[in-house]
């Protein structure tokens, strides 16, 4: 399959590697498949990039690699919704902001990828000590 994408142009995906987001992503609601790309391997950057429409791309990074008390708790609801059987089976992402000045990640608002079943959420944790702007500084 052929996609669209915001930075690469045209590129071919295999379709086993499109994530679905059965309610969408916060703001891109209307959007509900995506695959991840890489982009950068020294920083570990990636883009979550809309199947469906190119403009609709989220640079991300693995929140674990930059903040290592980063701790997340998933609800049972979450869990069943996601059809999470083992830990092993998530990868978690934390939004990127680029700015002229600084870099800062979404560590309130995660991203979780259940990676057999190819399903996604984005969810809003209840732990006030992160914050949506969390300056990260790549090595």
């Amino acid at each position: 399959m052929i996609v669209n994408t915001k930075f690469f142009d045209d590129i071919e995906i295999d379709e086993k590697e499109i994530i679905y987001f059965k309610d969408g992503i916060p703001g891109f609601e209307e959007y509900k498949r995506y695959v991840i790309l890489n982009i950068d391997d020294k920083c570990n950057l990636k883009c979550l990039q809309s199947v469906d429409e190119r403009d609709v791309c989220l640079i991300v990074i693995n929140p674990f690699e930059y903040f290592l008390d980063f701790e997340i708790e998933l609800s049972d609801e979450e869990i069943l919704n996601l059809e999470i059987e083992n830990e092993s089976d998530v990868i978690v992402y934390s939004v990127l902001t680029i700015r002229d000045d600084k870099i800062t990640a979404n560590l309130l608002a995660p991203i979780i990828i259940n990676v057999l079943k190819m399903k996604g959420k984005q969810i809003i944790l209840t732990n006030r000590n992160y914050s949506i702007r969390q300056e990260i500084k790549c090595l």
